[in-house]
């Protein structure tokens, strides 16, 4: 492999380095936002019986993957081979790359990744 190749190759995974340091950047400032948002709009309240409850019954929901997961599991079928159909996962859902995409699609996304053969 030539010296250009290979340079053109560290040039292209700094690229995706800062764009994934500027992805987790993005979502800790929104988780932050959120988390103060939450915090201002709950009154403080005393731990009951009843809330304990409900905590325990809202519990099951399927929980949101973090940018972090889904990054890991695109890069895993990146290293098969199957960058063109990664691409077309993020094109679906409005993104031309990963930091694009909206938190929201994490889920589904995620679902589509593991259906990858």
């Amino acid at each position: 492999m030539s010296k250009i190749k290979l340079a053109l190759d560290v040039v292209n995974d700094l690229r995706n380095l800062a764009g994934s340091i500027e992805g987790l950047v993005e979502a800790m400032k929104a988780n932050e936002t959120e988390v103060a948002k939450a915090e201002l709009e709950q009154p403080k309240k005393t731990k009951t019986k009843k809330s304990t409850e409900s905590k325990q019954e809202s519990e099951p929901e399927q929980k949101q993957p973090t940018l972090e997961e889904v990054r890991a599991a695109m890069a895993e079928k990146n290293r098969e081979g199957h960058r063109e159909a990664i691409k077309s996962i993020l094109i679906k859902y409005g993104a031309n790359k990963l930091t694009a995409l909206d938190s929201k699609h994490y889920t589904e996304v995620m679902k589509e990744v593991g259906d990858i053969k």
